[in-house]
């Protein structure tokens, strides 16, 4: 993937470079960003990528911002009235920890963000929605760290921060699980995975991530009252979502009328 200065400052903005060493020195991690890219992809797409020119565009802003990332830490960087440059003699001073660690920062968020935007563009392919990267990423339906702001209270989440609550996540997950049946939150995730939701489906994704997201942030109260709300439902609307339906989940929830009390089968957000 040939990449120019003109081409990294278009897909980077931030990046405006006083000099072309800057540059220079990351287009060293060129190479590696595009294995990076290809992983996600899958060979197939990525050997295809030049046929759907959002798709290139993407995955070049996604190469840039990778190498950039990993450029960062090992580069002697000073700041310029232009941006930041490399420290090319012994009489300038590098720039601070503070503003360098900034800037990693600000890098990795943006990559966050063009990951997020990559896989949403992804969602539905057919050259790539069966691939082992993109089953594992929508084996959950807390996927995208826009999400945060809305389930986790979180408006400055990104995709790094949602990978640090995955374990809080996961484990909400199963919870959810429990209530719903494994067979139908794994319907949902492959609705999301196909782009084939219908809104019925979203409507129960919304109340799934709703209790997860309660649960995640350790208030229990909510996580409880959401997933009475969920159960009741999916109950209420039982045929239009079969897969529950024939579920011991749902058998379980329906023995007795669902209270979401101690003794109940689905009583694991108390």
């Amino acid at each position: 993937m040939t990449m120019t200065r003109e081409n990294f400052e278009y897909y980077v903005p931030s990046a405006v470079m006083p000099t072309e060493d800057l540059f220079e020195r990351i287009a060293e991690y060129f190479e590696e960003a595009e294995g990076d890219v290809k992983s996600l992809l899958g060979s197939d797409l990525y050997d295809a990528r030049d046929q759907d020119l959002t798709l290139l565009n993407l995955c070049k802003r996604m190469v840039c911002l990778v190498a950039y990332k990993m450029a960062v830490p090992h580069l002697d960087l000073v700041l310029t009235d232009n941006g930041f440059g490399v420290v090319s003699n012994q009489n300038v001073a590098p720039a601070s920890a503070e503003r360098v660690n900034r800037l990693r920062q600000q890098v990795q968020f943006s990559l966050d963000d063009a990951i997020d935007e990559l896989l949403d563009y992804l969602r539905g392919n057919a050259k790539w929605v069966d691939t082992y990267t993109a089953r594992g990423v929508f084996r959950s339906l807390a996927w995208n760290g826009r999400q945060q702001l809305v389930y986790f209270a979180m408006p400055n989440g990104h995709r790094s921060s949602l990978d640090e609550l995955r374990p809080k996540i996961s484990a909400a997950e199963e919870k959810v699980k429990h209530c719903i049946s494994p067979e139908f939150f794994s319907e949902l995730c492959d609705a999301v995975r196909l782009r084939t939701a219908t809104a019925e489906q979203n409507t129960a994704i919304h109340k799934i991530l709703m209790t997860i997201g309660a649960d995640v942030t350790n208030d229990k109260a909510m996580a409880h009252f959401h997933v009475k709300k969920l159960v009741e439902w999916l109950d209420g609307n039982i045929r239009t979502f079969p897969t529950y339906a024939n579920s011991t989940a749902y058998a379980a929830n329906t023995f007795e009328p669902y209270q979401n009390e101690k003794d109940d089968s689905c009583y694991f957000f108390g």
